[in-house]
């Protein structure tokens, strides 16, 4: 480089230089220009309605909203949300109801007995506009079983592991310390292990059995429970030539809170003989590291649904 006799550097070149800031300052400014104005959605949780005949009660935890935009994926967000869209006009908007799978905040899935909820958008940049999804179970949604303990019956039938008296109740939800939530529910179940004894299993199996679809279709159980002890579910498999008990999902305490949850029994349904049957149990054991807890288990809303 030529200096002069100040260690300036010449003209010539100073020039060139202020020329190559203004070519850099022109292309990074219409750079920002382009840069796209979001517009933003607010997704509300969702609410389900189901026929109560027919589907049981609409209890639900969806947790999480997978969101499309004129059918482009934009991600998946835990709800309540507010999220950009880099759209104007009008934007067809398709939310799929997603749920923590067995309660697994690493396992979170598109709950496909649910439908997805679609509504058609007039979206204007910087404006927040605000959606209330909701959905309901799909028409061809199979429900081979649900109970409700609604006319203080039981599809229950003590099975399995078993070596106490105590056995499944059915008790009004107005009784004291159970706190139930859900509207137009006056009974639940409840498994309770009062012995002394240290080593005290209780399970409870369907009465009936069924036959569901193998070849990795999604089988769920779902269900509402408060509990202060670890408890099973699971399934009893019979292909005609044997009994297998399969525990499938483990329960910890729910810190005196309802919770709902979604057990997913395709890891043990998939490669189902043709013909097999399982029943659906649930398990409750005394902990002997534990031994003056007395195990109690709520229970309400069971279903085993699945789409064929």
């Amino acid at each position: 480089m030529y200096y002069n006799k100040y260690n300036i550097p010449g003209m010539n070149q100073l020039f060139n230089f202020s020329i190559l800031s203004l070519v850099l300052i022109f292309f990074l400014g219409c750079d920002k220009e382009k840069e796209p104005i979001p517009s933003y959605l607010h997704i509300k949780k969702f609410t389900l309605t189901t026929n109560n005949l027919s589907q049981g009660t609409n209890t639900q935890d969806i947790t999480d909203a997978k969101v499309f935009a004129n059918g482009k994926e934009v991600g998946t967000f835990e709800l309540p949300v507010t999220i950009p869209i880099f759209s104007e006009g009008v934007v067809e908007i398709t939310i799929f109801p997603t749920i923590k799978e067995t309660g697994s905040a690493y396992n979170r899935k598109y709950y496909k007995p649910y439908i997805s909820f679609i509504d058609t958008i007039n979206l204007k940049a910087l404006r927040v506009d605000t959606i209330q999804p909701t959905t309901k179970y799909k028409d061809n949604a199979k429900f081979d079983w649900i109970l409700d303990f609604e006319n203080t019956g039981s599809s229950l039938v003590k099975y399995g592991l078993n070596n106490t008296t105590d056995s499944l109740k059915v008790i009004p939800t107005s009784s004291p310390g159970i706190n139930q939530p859900f509207s137009n529910s006056n009974y639940c179940g409840v498994i309770s292990i009062d012995s002394p004894s240290i080593f005290e299993d209780f399970e409870v199996a369907t009465i009936a059995s069924y036959t569901v679809p193998s070849l990795g279709t999604d089988v769920y159980v779902e269900m509402d429970f408060k509990s202060n002890a670890n408890f099973q579910v699971g399934i009893f498999t019979d292909d005609g030539a044997s009994i297998v008990r399969s525990p499938v999902f483990y329960a910890f305490p729910t810190n005196n809170v309802w919770k709902k949850i979604y057990v997913n029994l395709k890891t043990e349904t998939g490669d189902l003989r043709p013909g097999s049957n399982i029943r659906v149990f649930f398990g409750v054991y005394k902990d002997p590291a534990n031994p003056d807890l007395k195990p109690l288990v709520y229970m309400d809303n069971l279903k085993l649904v699945y789409v064929p």
